[in-house]
This record gives C-alpha cells, sequence and structure tokens, in this order.
C-alpha cells in the first residue's frame, strides 16, 4: 500500500496535469498558504473571550470609542498603560466600521499572523533557498503552539511580526538594497507600538549581526542612521507627549522602561531554564531545530551560508537570553522566539531530504496540510483558552439592565469585571466598594442601583446590610446580581 501511494505521488510531481509542471512548486506553495489562510481566518468569531489577556486587551480597544480618546489608552474610565496603543488603535477602526465583537477583536493578530508566515517563507528563501522557505513555515503551521496565537485578541503574534519584518528588511539591506534599513527602523517602531520594550528585539539583534558578520562599517550607513532616527521619531511622537502629561507613572509603566528598569515585574520570579524547557515542552519541533543549528555548522561554505547562521543564532538566542534573565515569563512569550526556531527546522529539513525527494515531498505535505485543514474546519470547533465564565452576567446586563442603572462590585476583582463589561456591554463598571459600609454608585434619575459579587460574598451581602435593602436579581454559577433599595 505504502509503495502504490509513492509511486502515484511519483507520478503526480512528475507529470504536467492540474498545475503546470514548469510552474510547479511556486503554484504549491501559492495553495499551501490559500489552506493557510483558511486556518487563520475561518473562525475568528466562534468563541467567547478568555477572561484575562484576551478580554484586557479587546476592552482596551472599545474604551477608545466609549471614551472618544485615541491618544491615551483607557480600560473603561480607567487609565491604561499596559502596552503602547497600535493594536487597540486597530482594533477600533475595526470595532468602528463594523462591530465591537470577538472577530473584529482577533483579526488584528491573524493577520499579523498570517504575514510572519509570508515573512517566513521569503526569509528562508533569502538565507538558504525556497526549499528551506516552504519547510519554515511547513514547520510554524504545524505547530499549534504558534498557530494557536493567530487566534488570540493577543500581542505575541504582532510582535513576532514586527520583529520577524525588521530582521527580512535587514538582510535585504546588508545584501545592497540599503533603502531597506528605512523600513527596518519602521519595523522597530511598530515592534515597539505593538508590544513596548519586547517588540524591540531586532534593535540588538541587527547591530550584533553587522559587527559580527564583519559588516560594522554598515553602522554608519546613511540609511541605517535615517532608520534609527525614523524609529526614534516615530515612537516620541506618542510617548513623548505622554511623559509630558503624565510624568512619572507613564514613565515607570509597561509602555515605558518599568519592565526594563525592574527586570521583568515587581514581585515575579523566574528560573532561568525555565523558557527552555517551556519551548521543548510547546514546541515539539524543537529537536529539529537544534539540528539545523548543528547542520548550520556543517557542510555550508560561502559567506552567505556563514552570515545566514550569524543571523539566525543572535535572533534566536538573544530572544531565549532575555527571556531566561526576566523575572516574569509567560508561555506566550515563547512565539517570537519560534520563528528562528522554524527557520532552522526548515533548513534542518532542507539537509535531511535530498533534492530528488522534495516534488514528492512537496506534493504530500501539501495534500496533508489541505486535508487536514478541510477535516478541522469541518469538525466542531475547541476553543484556544476557556471562555470568561461570567460571559452569563454580561449577557444579563445587556438584557435587563438600562443606560441609568449603575453597577457597584463588592469585594472582588475590578479589572475582571470592568474589562468584561466594557467589551460585552458597552458600559464601564461605576464603582467598586471593599465594605458594605461604603455607597455603592448612585444611578442617574429613573435608574436603579444594583451589586454584584461573587456566590462566596453573597451571604456577607445578605447578612450585613439592613432586611430588604438588597433583593437579588439574578444569578449565575460565578456571580450574583442584587438590586439595592432605597
Amino acid at each position: 500500500m505504502l509503495r502504490r501511494l509513492i509511486a502515484a505521488l511519483d507520478r503526480l510531481s512528475g507529470a504536467d496535469v492540474l498545475l503546470p509542471l514548469s510552474r510547479r512548486e511556486t503554484q504549491l506553495v501559492v495553495l499551501y498558504f490559500l489552506f493557510l489562510f483558511l486556518l487563520c481566518f475561518a473562525r475568528l468569531g466562534v468563541f467567547v473571550l478568555p477572561q484575562l489577556d484576551d478580554l484586557t486587551h479587546a476592552s482596551i480597544g472599545a474604551s477608545i470609542l466609549q471614551t472618544g480618546d485615541w491618544f491615551t489608552m483607557h480600560e473603561g474610565r480607567l487609565v491604561s498603560w499596559l502596552k503602547p496603543p497600535l493594536y487597540f488603535w486597530i482594533e477600533a477602526v475595526f470595532f468602528k466600521l463594523f462591530s465591537v465583537s470577538a472577530y473584529w477583536a482577533k483579526l488584528p493578530a491573524a493577520v499579523c499572523g498570517f504575514l510572519t508566515y509570508i515573512l517566513v517563507y521569503r526569509l528562508g528563501a533569502l538565507l538558504y533557498g525556497r526549499r528551506t522557505g516552504f519547510f519554515s513555515v511547513f514547520v510554524l503551521s504545524t505547530s499549534l503552539f504558534f498557530l494557536r496565537y493567530t487566534q488570540r485578541v493577543m500581542l505575541d503574534m504582532p510582535a513576532s511580526f514586527a520583529v520577524t519584518l525588521a530582521l527580512y528588511a535587514a538582510v535585504r539591506a546588508e545584501r545592497g538594497e540599503e533603502r531597506w534599513f528605512l523600513l527596518y527602523g519602521a519595523a522597530l517602531a511598530l515592534g515597539y507600538y505593538f508590544k513596548g520594550l519586547q517588540g524591540l528585539y531586532a534593535l540588538g539583534i541587527v547591530p550584533l549581526y553587522l559587527l559580527l558578520s564583519g559588516r560594522g562599517r554598515l553602522l554608519l550607513n546613511r540609511y541605517l542612521l535615517g532608520g534609527f532616527l525614523l524609529c526614534a521619531a516615530l515612537i516620541g511622537a506618542w510617548t513623548v507627549p505622554q511623559y509630558l502629561t503624565h510624568g512619572a507613572e507613564f514613565l515607570w509603566s509597561q509602555c515605558g522602561i518599568g519592565p526594563l528598569a525592574a527586570g521583568g515585574l515587581k514581585g515575579y520570579t523566574n528560573p532561568f531554564y525555565h523558557p527552555l524547557f517551556a519551548l521543548f515542552h510547546e514546541f515539539y519541533w524543537a529537536p529539529l531545530s537544534f539540528a539545523g543549528m548543528w547542520f548550520s555548522f556543517r557542510g555550508v561554505n560561502g559567506q552567505d551560508g556563514r552570515d545566514a547562521r550569524t543571523l539566525l543564532l543572535l535572533w534566536f538566542w538573544t530572544i531565549l537570553a532575555a527571556l531566561c534573565v526576566s523575572s516574569v515569563f509567560g508561555v506566550r512569550y515563547l512565539v517570537p522566539l519560534l520563528v528562528p526556531a522554524g527557520l532552522f527546522a526548515g533548513y534542518a529539513l532542507h539537509r535531511l531530504i535530498e533534492p530528488r525527494l522534495y516534488p514528492r515531498v512537496q506534493h504530500a505535505i501539501c495534500g496533508l496540510f489541505g486535508l487536514g485543514t478541510l477535516v478541522s474546519l469541518a469538525l466542531p470547533p475547541r476553543p484556544p483558552k476557556e471562555p470568561t465564565e461570567l460571559i452569563s452576567f454580561y449577557r444579563c446586563v445587556n438584557a435587563v439592565l438600562k443606560p441609568a442603572d449603575t453597577i457597584t462590585l463588592y469585594r472582588e476583582r475590578q479589572y475582571v469585571f470592568n474589562q468584561g463589561l466594557v467589551f460585552y456591554s458597552s458600559r464601564p463598571l461605576d464603582k467598586q466598594i471593599l465594605s458594605l459600609n461604603e455607597s455603592p454608585a448612585l444611578p442617574a434619575p429613573g435608574g436603579r442601583m444594583f451589586l454584584v459579587t461573587s456566590p462566596a460574598d453573597a451571604d456577607t451581602v445578605l447578612k450585613t446590610l439592613p432586611p430588604g435593602r438588597a433583593e437579588l436579581f439574578a444569578a449565575g454559577s460565578a456571580w450574583k446580581l442584587f438590586r439595592l433599595k432605597d
């Protein structure tokens, strides 16, 4: 059976059917990207957003429309410098043009993810040839961990896109197209605007690469200097007015130098080996990535091969070292690291698979990937992360509360309820109280007062407030809503 399948693949890869043989390799790459496009975009709006990170980022985009403030980010009424504003600006534009929904909140990440795949192909082809480019895309598109972040309202995939774009532009520039250094500078700014300092990995990687590859003179190239100036001007256009307006509070935030000064985040610890262990746990292609590093030292002749090795090694180990020394680590921080890891794994496949077998392998990969894509779209989907357990509360608010009503939160985490209300109910939390002796938020004329608590605190509310003061109005598994009477 296997021999028959191999023979069929041989006949198909050598026959001039369906796709012209002269352009078969390129057209199979295009076909592969069409299937990948379906994976990235077909099911963005299916699921309720997870509570942390996804709903946080979605609520900031929604808050732009609710506050009318496009310059300083908010979570409801609260000023937020969680991250710089570019992702939230893009979200807000989609929300304004279409609707506030999970699909439009996820779309910027999906677009950045798909563009990252394209850049990986182009960069792999530039460094080691088109076979490496194709295999690298295959590796990353079959990594469920990497693919998952094209489906999340997270900033890690946009940051990966910016870093990859910066390094692609730098390679084009150092190979003679010097104007590409301007795009490198713009991509640096893009990385900052997506994820702050975590989007600026290429700022250190490229100068080190130029020095170690013997091209240190390019550090004084007018286009590279112009790229640095462009980066500084673009970043300063938002950060300088923010600092002048908000002072040290902005400077030490995650949009400023806070993470760099604290070595991560205060109060967190991260064993230095954790990121490397997490890489092997989350990225099952990791052994092949290290094999690619080994191959890059063996049988590679010429300056271009040595330069490609230097760039990818600096890219991989600079990001890994930054994650190892940081006091805080989440597995999502690995996403930018997987791009050079995927390129090394693609290069390993390039070296392991003989050129004469490549047409057969490319046909098999495209066929299996296409079949897998269609099957995955036909099967019931699974969420990339569990949705917020408070979605029933937000739907209750939409169904029974009026704009004049107020919602006061008792004791629970303010940011959790506030972010969900902003995104799913188009209204912020009015107030949080830590003691029932505090006054709840007062309603507008004709409005009602509501108090939301966790089920654990519901008995405290009934026992502490005077009889008849609090009436249970609605409840869910993770919340209880009381109507407060005068």
